[in-house]
Order: structure tokens, then sequence, then C-alpha cells
């Protein structure tokens, strides 16, 4: 088989999984995407770059052939492999993104903010007698202002705003 036989064969049967995809999943479908990595090859980093999400477009094809889809809180798109259906999703009516709030994620979920023109900052507070960083303050001012400590959930809805869903004390 020729390799333009080949990509054409791969061409194909990407499209019918991009095919299949969204006919049973429409744009707004809720997903748990892991951008990088699978948590079965790497737990760690996994958890560090899972977005907690809804689908923003259908499915395609890259020019290769591999299915891809595109969701809220990533540029670009995803390849199917690592988009899963997020059945026990905490996102609600009208909200598209959910983070869970790290020490490990703080720097990156800050520098995504940033790019989306939203202002965010790390919230500090006086831990046994040292100020320390306990999580993050998103909006510039009082009104639309919410804070995150490490363990709460940010949501961000589809009109742009964000709040906060506090973690569960045990």
């Amino acid at each position: 088989m020729s390799s333009h036989a080949k990509l054409d064969a791969a061409k194909a049967k990407g499209q019918q999984q991009a095919d299949a995809w969204n006919s049973a999943h429409p744009i707004g479908t809720r997903v748990i995407a892991y951008p990088s990595v699978r948590p079965e090859f790497d737990a760690v980093l996994a958890a560090q770059t899972r977005v907690v999400t809804t689908t923003r477009t259908s499915a395609w094809i890259l020019g290769h052939g591999t299915p891809v889809v595109s969701v809220h809180g990533y540029a670009g798109g995803i390849t199917l492999d690592h988009v899963d259906i997020d059945h026990d999703s905490p996102l609600g009516d009208g909200e598209i993104l959910a983070h869970l709030l790290t020490v490990d994620n703080l720097a990156r979920f800050d520098d995504w903010l940033d790019k989306l023109g939203i202002y965010a900052k790390g919230y500090w507070e006086t831990v046994d007698g040292k100020l320390t960083v306990t999580g993050l303050r998103i909006g510039s001012d009082y009104s639309d202002r919410v804070v995150a400590r490490f363990g709460d959930t940010i949501i961000r809805r589809a009109d742009g705003s964000f709040y906060v869903r506090q973690a569960v004390a045990s």
C-alpha cells in the first residue's frame, strides 16, 4: 500500500470517528479532557493538566487523519482518545469549565487567566504565623472578584464570569 493510500485510509477512519462522535455528542457536551497525556500513562501529569469542561466545536480531523475536538479552557484541538464524557460532571447549566485549584496547577491556571485578559493573583493569608499563598484571587474589582482556596473548584460560566464552589471540609 502506498503512503498516499495509507494517508487516505487514515483520513477515512478518522472522519468516521469524528462523525460518530458528532452524532452522539453535540457541542456543549460535558467532558474531561487530557491535553497532554491520559492518566493511565502518567497520573501526575494528567491530573495537573486535565480540564473539566464542555466541548466548543464539533469534532474534525487533522491533516493526517487524527480526530480532534475543541473544548473550553484549551486552545486548539484535543485528540478524541484524550477526551472522556463526564457523566458525573460538577458543571451545571450555563457552566462551561471547572478547575480544581491546587498548589501544582496554580501557575498554569493563573497564566491561562492572564491570556484571557482576566486579572488574577495569588491569595495570601496568615497560616501558622506566616504569610502564605492559600489560593487565587480572580477579578480586578470588588464587584466581580472571587477567591478560590486550594481544594476549591473554580467554575467559569458561559457569560465569562467565574464563581467558586468551595471544597467540602472533612
